[in-house]
C-alpha cells in the first residue's frame, strides 16, 4: 500500500474514532479499558426526546383539563389546579356552573400549543376549543391562556390566582412567550374565526350579550349565598376600576365585553385597544387580571 492509502486509512479509522468517542487508557496491571460514550448529537437528541415527550404530558393534562369542563365532570376540576380554594378558581366553578344552567354543553376541537419556561417548571400553554350550546347547532371559537407548573410531586397543575406573588421577571418571561409568533399566530386565527362567525349569525350577539348578563346574576346570587359580603366585593367594587374613567381587568374579561359592558357598545372595543395599547401589548386578545384600562381619552 503506498503512504497516500495508508494516509486515507488512518484518516478513515480517525473519523471513526472520533464518531464513536471511544476513551482508551491503560491502567495498573497494563489492562486496556474502554469505555464508549455518547456523541454530543446524540446526548442532543435524547435531551430532545425527553423535552418533546414532556411536551407531549403537558398537552394531555391541559387537554383533560379543558374537557372536564362540562356539565358531568365539573367536579373533577379542582384536582387539576394548584389552589382550589382560589377565589379566581372558585368564581371560574360558579361561572361554568352558571353557564350549564344556561344550554351550555361543553367544549369540543381542543388544541394546545405548548411553550416551556427557563425554569424547566413552568409551562405557558394557548388553548382553542368550541364552546357548544343547545342554542346552535354550530360551536363557538374561543382561546385561553394559561399556566402549567409542576409541582414537588411531580404532578401538572394549572395554576390558579392572579399571579400578584410571581416575581417581575417570571412574568416577563410568561408575557413574551405569550406574545411569540406561534401563539399569536393561534390567537389571531381564533380572533378570525370568532368575528367571521358573528358576522355569518348576528343573532350570535344577541344571545352572547343575554347569556354575558343572565351568567353574571346567577353567580352573583351563587356568591351571595356563599358570603353577602364577598359577593358585594365581586360584583361591585371590584369591577368598578380606580375611577369612573378606568377599570381593572378581571379574569374572564375580553375587550368586547368590556367595551360592551362600560362604553355600552361591544363594537367600541377596537377603540378602546388603541387608547390601552401600551398597557395591553400587541395581541388585543391577551388581556392580563390586574391591569388598569382607560375608558376614555382624557
Amino acid at each position: 500500500m503506498d503512504g497516500r492509502g495508508k494516509q486515507k486509512r488512518n484518516a478513515a479509522g480517525s473519523l471513526i474514532l472520533c464518531i464513536a468517542l471511544a476513551v482508551c487508557g491503560i491502567f495498573p496491571g497494563r489492562r486496556i479499558v474502554c469505555e464508549a460514550k455518547e456523541t454530543g448529537t446524540a446526548v442532543t437528541a435524547q435531551k430532545k426526546g425527553t423535552a418533546a415527550a414532556e411536551e407531549q404530558e403537558v398537552i394531555e393534562f391541559v387537554t383533560a383539563y379543558r374537557e372536564a369542563f362540562s356539565p358531568e365532570r365539573i367536579d373533577t376540576l379542582a384536582d387539576y389546579v394548584d389552589d382550589p380554594e382560589d377565589q379566581d378558581f372558585q368564581r371560574d366553578l360558579f361561572r361554568n356552573e352558571a353557564m350549564f344552567k344556561l344550554g351550555v354543553k361543553g367544549w369540543e376541537n381542543i388544541e394546545v400549543i405548548v411553550k416551556p419556561m427557563s425554569d424547566g417548571k413552568h409551562w405557558v400553554a394557548s388553548v382553542s376549543s368550541d364552546l357548544l350550546t343547545d342554542n346552535f347547532d354550530f360551536g363557538i371559537p374561543g382561546l385561553n391562556v394559561l399556566l402549567v407548573e409542576k409541582d414537588e410531586k411531580d404532578d401538572y397543575k394549572i395554576m390558579s390566582g392572579n399571579g400578584s406573588e410571581l416575581s417581575d421577571a417570571f412574568l416577563k418571561e410568561v408575557r413574551e412567550i405569550s406574545l411569540s409568533d406561534e401563539i399569536t399566530d393561534h390567537s389571531n386565527e381564533i380572533a378570525v374565526a370568532y368575528n367571521a362567525l358573528l358576522a355569518e349569525h348576528p343573532e350570535l350577539v344577541e344571545w352572547l350579550e343575554s347569556t354575558q348578563m343572565a351568567v353574571d346574576e346567577e353567580v352573583w346570587k351563587m356568591l351571595q349565598e356563599q358570603s353577602p359580603m364577598e359577593a358585594k366585593t365581586d360584583v361591585g367594587e371590584e369591577k368598578s376600576g380606580t375611577d369612573e374613567n378606568s377599570y381593572i381587568v378581571q379574569k374572564g374579561d375580553c375587550l368586547w365585553t368590556i367595551a360592551e359592558e362600560q362604553l355600552g357598545d361591544g363594537m367600541r372595543w377596537s377603540g378602546l385597544y388603541e387608547h390601552n395599547k401600551d398597557v395591553v401589548g400587541e395581541n388585543p386578545d391577551l388581556l392580563y387580571v390586574g391591569i388598569t384600562l382607560q375608558l376614555k381619552s382624557e
